[in-house]
């Protein structure tokens, strides 16, 4: 294979990559809208259980994070802008680096490193163990019973637990910083409500929502991938974790772009 050849394979994989995993999502929304009377029980049944794994078991972790960053950041805020004469505009800086920013990634980074890496991994051991062969056997599909929930139960989940990290972050990490820094409550929160928006919160659910189906998409065709041998479940997790985080910040600079510029 010549040069060029090699870099025209490796310039077209990641596109192929993303409209098998478009097509993977295709196929999920269509078998979700044909067969949605069958087994609906069961399917919420694996959502909760989803939401509560990823959702509800993370809350510690986001609640330490957001405590920390949420304080760092109105520490380091507080301390730059009075000496430019910038007070009035550190609402508005909050609002884009915590609501905008940070909160929806670092909250699809926590939940990457957790459920997605799961999803993957559990996938990837059922298709060695051939579990998934016998559920197709059973007349069960897959991608109603596997995929769908955790499309769904990540999605939640991450949207969620973003406007935790961005309420404990914003009013937590407030009081984590008072202990430094001379900033009065009722200053804190008219520079805030100032500043904080409708369409800043809309903008954040969006990334939310699409990080969730992003991790969960992308983990659950990772996991699919694997073929032969339990050694190809961490390669294919480790990859599942590298292509989140890529994707994520791609749809992030997307929609941010669409939206304020």
């Amino acid at each position: 294979m010549s040069i060029l050849e090699r870099a025209g394979a490796l310039a077209l994989s990641p596109v192929s990559k993303v409209t098998e995993l478009a097509a993977l999502f295709l196929e999920v929304v269509k078998i979700a809208w044909r067969e949605r009377g069958v087994g609906k029980n069961l399917v919420l049944d694996v959502t909760m259980r989803q939401i509560l794994f990823t959702g509800v078991e993370a809350l510690k972790i986001v609640t330490v994070i957001s405590l920390l960053i949420g304080g760092a950041v109105i520490f380091e805020t507080f301390s730059i802008l009075p000496g430019i004469g910038g007070e009035a505009v550190m609402g508005q800086i909050l609002v884009i680096v915590v609501v905008r920013e940070l909160g929806p990634l670092l909250t699809a980074f926590i939940v990457i490193g957790r459920s997605g890496t799961a999803i993957s991994t559990e996938i990837g051991y059922m298709m060695v163990n051939h579990e998934i062969e016998a559920i197709e056997m059973m007349g069960i599909n897959p991608l109603r019973f596997i995929v769908l929930p955790r499309l769904v139960g990540v999605a939640v989940a991450i949207v969620c637990l973003s406007f935790y990290f961005n309420v404990i972050a914003l009013f937590g990490g407030y009081g984590f910083a008072r202990l430094i820094v001379d900033y009065p409550l009722s200053s804190y929160i008219a520079d805030l409500s100032g500043a904080l928006g409708f369409w800043d919160v809309m903008v954040s659910g969006i990334k939310c929502f699409m990080f969730g189906l992003i991790v969960a998409l992308v983990c659950c065709y990772r996991g699919f991938s694997v073929k032969f041998s339990f050694t190809e479940i961490p390669q294919v997790t480790t990859k599942a974790v590298v292509t989140s985080i890529y994707l994520c910040f791609i749809v992030n600079i997307l929609i941010t772009a669409f939206f304020y510029i």
